[in-house]
């Protein structure tokens, strides 16, 4: 179903012309620069800054990882996109704000916060329109009790035309409901759920590099498409939490979660070992019907002790997960699915395949860890904290021909510490062991989508953090981690070939100056080296593709007094040359700026933004640790109405 501009202007006005008048803002207030406490990666409603984000972080992905949390307790997500309905911020921690988690993970850790309803009523309404032909309205409101012990939040997103780099036409709603409620007056319960659909018509082609030849710059947007090629998904995200909120020794928090995602039959073209003169091999790519499901979610119980100037925290956690996921499963058809030899501008019209499925496989995991940390801090100081986490994994993969069984119980370990070696400066470093999955097989792979096994990684990192009252951070670190390699054999079998170790510095500033001045300035040098496994070739480029050197991110919120209602931003990001297999492509930057204007109108508080990304004009190219290109979508507008009730 499509979403016309105009209906959704309609709706908003009536919703508008209903609500009462408010004394605060709610989605209007929404700045990821004014919101980030650094430049590791903050995410707030539509808008994102920084280094890293959930897919990305040190050269690695915390989502596949299983490096989530929900208000900081574990969560195994199966779906691949978040429900906007639910979170409303998204962080990426790292270096020392990762040591304020109780079991911290390497690769760092990405952070969600829920919609959490508050005391007041309300409703929010935003409508956008860009980039390019994406069309979105937003409904969010919440109510509360007079006593204010329970609220409730309702929310509801449509979309069209948003995934401009994969397909021609685009469609899909989210929907979400979180409810507070005080039980007592010192613990706090949070229930949610969530359900995304979509579907996606004319499906864009997905594109790999042969890995010896640097590709030719193209925009995907504007890749050939079948009519009948298209995506479909179902997601649904639930959970309840509950803590307690008092200050005294001891406290507690724990929590269930439900990830699901159910897909039928999807299609779309596969542009494989595309090579520097624009010729590649055309395959028709056919997504057998798939499911995945987990249920996860941790307890944890704290108690600390103050002595002079010394303190003592004691934490145990118990946390767990029971995940079911389904691939392969081979197609028989009546034509052959490799067309051979193509350049990357042809268009060749194919039928629609019949196809009938054979039998897949299922991935079935059992992990549970109980943890036990301990941490001395010395006010004023510094601090020592060593945890131990013992962990049960139990694997299983049934497929058509057998199933087999994998039962590992490795014991985790993680040191860290803090010095203060002055009133503003503090050093930390820590040594952290985790068991941490793979992304799946690519689409390229002779088995698609195929799931690896937990493995053990190790990280090591230290730095320096600079904080001068609220105006000014710094922070810059060095890191070291490990992980094993999987990829693609020269079978097109998706293993392990070994491991691969990523090396690097990173740094970040946050500095909030006076008259509306903020800006957040972050950098990330990156060195990968791989271990072959014994009797593997050394991948060489191969290992390092996915991976950019250097990467620099600016960002500038300004919205002094004199100004009025009128406030600007600027985003300045910058990718080194970085490997393509045994090939390199080109270094560059992509400029963005955005203009606000804010009015309060009858008691409502409305916001018009308008952010032009990309002004440059860059289409290179991004490629994953597969070979998966994908380009910058270049120069684009987009306008966005937010009214608060």
């Amino acid at each position: 179903m499509a979403y016309s501009f105009p209906s959704w202007l309609a709706a908003a006005l009536a919703l508008a012309a209903l609500a009462p008048a408010r004394a605060h803002a709610q989605r209007a207030d929404e700045n990821a620069v004014t919101a980030a406490d650094d430049a590791f990666g903050t995410k707030v409603g539509s808008q994102s800054i920084g280094l890293y984000d959930s897919e990305h972080v040190r050269g690695f992905s915390p989502r596949a990882a299983g490096n989530l949390r929900i208000e900081g307790l574990y969560f195994d997500q199966q779906t691949y996109g978040t429900n906007r309905c639910l979170v409303v911020e998204e962080t990426v921690r790292v270096g020392l704000a990762a040591q304020f988690f109780d079991t911290p993970s390497p690769t760092g850790i990405a952070n969600y916060s829920l919609h959490a309803s508050g005391p007041a009523n309300g409703a929010s309404v935003v409508i956008a329109r860009g980039p390019f032909l994406e069309s979105r309205l937003e409904l969010d409101g919440q109510r509360a009790a007079r006593s204010g012990a329970a609220s409730a939040g309702l929310c509801f997103h449509a979309m069209s035309n948003f995934d401009i780099d994969l397909a021609r036409r685009s469609h899909a709603f989210e929907a979400g409901a979180v409810g507070r409620w005080r039980p007592a007056a010192q613990v706090e319960v949070l229930s949610f759920w969530g359900l995304t659909q979509g579907n996606e018509h004319d499906e864009l082609p997905t594109v790999y590099i042969n890995g010896t030849e640097r590709p030719p710059d193209f925009i995907e947007a504007r890749l050939p498409t079948q009519r009948w090629a298209r995506w479909r998904w179902n997601e649904t995200t639930a959970g309840t939490l509950a803590r307690s909120t008092g200050g005294g020794a001891w406290s507690w928090a724990g929590g269930l979660f439900l990830s699901t995602e159910k897909n039928p039959p999807n299609y779309s073209d596969l542009f494989d070992q595309l090579s520097a003169d624009g010729t590649m091999h055309h395959e028709i790519d056919v997504s057998p019907p798939s499911y995945a499901r987990s249920t996860s979610g941790e307890f944890r119980l704290l108690h600390r002790s103050t002595a002079d100037k010394r303190q003592r925290l004691w934490s145990i956690a118990l946390r767990g997960r029971n995940m079911t996921r389904s691939f392969g499963g081979d197609y028989f058809h009546d034509y052959s699915a490799d067309f051979g030899p193509q350049r990357l501008d042809e268009w060749r019209a194919l039928p629609e395949p019949q196809l009938v499925f054979g039998d897949g496989s299922e991935d079935r995991v059992r992990q549970i860890g109980l943890g036990l940390s301990f941490e001395q801090r010395w006010i004023d100081r510094g601090s020592l904290s060593i945890g131990v986490q013992k962990v049960d994994y139990r694997r299983s993969i049934a497929a058509p021909s057998a199933t087999t069984h994998e039962h590992s119980t490795p014991t985790l370990l993680n040191l860290r510490f803090t010095r203060n070696l002055g009133p503003t400066l503090v050093s930390y470093a820590g040594y952290t062991r985790g068991l941490e999955d793979s992304a799946p097989a690519p689409t390229n792979a002779a088995v698609p989508y195929a799931t690896a096994p937990a493995t053990a990684t190790w990280q090591v990192d230290a730095g320096l953090r600079m904080q001068r009252s609220q105006s000014l951070q710094l922070v810059a670190g060095v890191f070291e981690i490990q992980k094993a390699y999987f990829n693609l054999d020269s079978s097109g079998i998706y293993r392990q070939l070994g491991h691969i170790r990523h090396s690097g510095v990173e740094a970040s500033a946050t500095i909030s100056g006076a008259d509306g001045f903020t800006t957040v300035l972050g950098g990330v040098w990156l060195r990968p080296s791989v271990l072959p496994a014994a009797g593997e070739p050394d991948p060489g480029g191969a290992a390092a593709t996915g991976t950019t050197p250097l990467v620099l991110d600016a960002n500038l919120d300004y919205a002094p007094r004199r100004w009025g209602a009128w406030s600007a931003g600027m985003q300045l990001h910058r990718l080194s040359s970085r490997p393509a297999g045994t090939a390199s492509l080109p270094a560059f930057y992509v400029f963005s700026l955005s203009a606000r204007y804010r009015v309060e109108l009858y008691g409502r508080t409305c916001l018009l933004r308008l952010d032009g990304y990309d002004l440059n004009n860059a289409t290179d190219l991004y490629v994953s640790s597969a070979g998966l290109a994908v380009s910058e979508e270049g120069r684009r507008l987009a306008l966005t109405l937010t009214m608060d009730f």
